[in-house]
């Protein structure tokens, strides 16, 4: 039996719809209503054994893969699991978990292409079909030890 991977998803487009009456600024957002919002799920399978999560602080300031626990994190990163194979990533999901000092925001990069940029509370999962490894990727805005550091939540699925 294979096991399921369920990525769920959430989309809510808001528009300002913000007023001023006699002289006060009232701040109200309303779905935007061309696309109203959308939802829904993504299954898959993946491997025993080829799950991960990273939680450690980024020390990089330029995209550097996720290949082990060492080279994006500040020493070792704590890890549970087993990385998935060199090209079968199913999920990359990634956390901006806290922050100490100022770093503005963590990217999260597939190949050479960034597809968020989080800031502390903040996080997103992609989907991929057989995602190669060296290619996700993650760097912070800034990093200066035990100055400006991000703490970030990693998790790479896959086969």
């Amino acid at each position: 039996m294979a096991n399921k991977l369920i990525i769920r998803n959430n989309l809510e487009p808001q528009i300002d719809t913000s007023e001023t009456v006699d002289g006060k600024t009232y701040t109200h957002f309303g779905i935007e209503q061309n696309t109203g919002s959308q939802g829904g799920s993504y299954e898959t399978t993946f491997t025993d054994s080829k799950a991960i999560k990273y939680v450690g602080v980024v020390d990089v300031t330029s995209a550097a893969a996720l290949t082990d626990g060492q080279v994006a994190f500040e020493g070792t990163a704590t890890t549970t699991g087993t990385e998935p194979g060199s090209s079968g990533v199913k999920a990359f999901y990634v956390s901006y978990d806290s922050t100490l000092g100022t770093v503005a925001d963590v990217r999260v990069t597939f190949g050479s292409q960034v597809h968020a940029i989080l800031s502390v509370g903040e996080s997103v999962c992609i989907p991929l079909v057989s995602g190669a490894l060296s290619s996700c990727k993650i760097h912070a805005s800034a990093y200066s030890d035990g100055v400006h550091e991000a703490t970030v939540t990693v998790v790479l699925i896959g086969d």
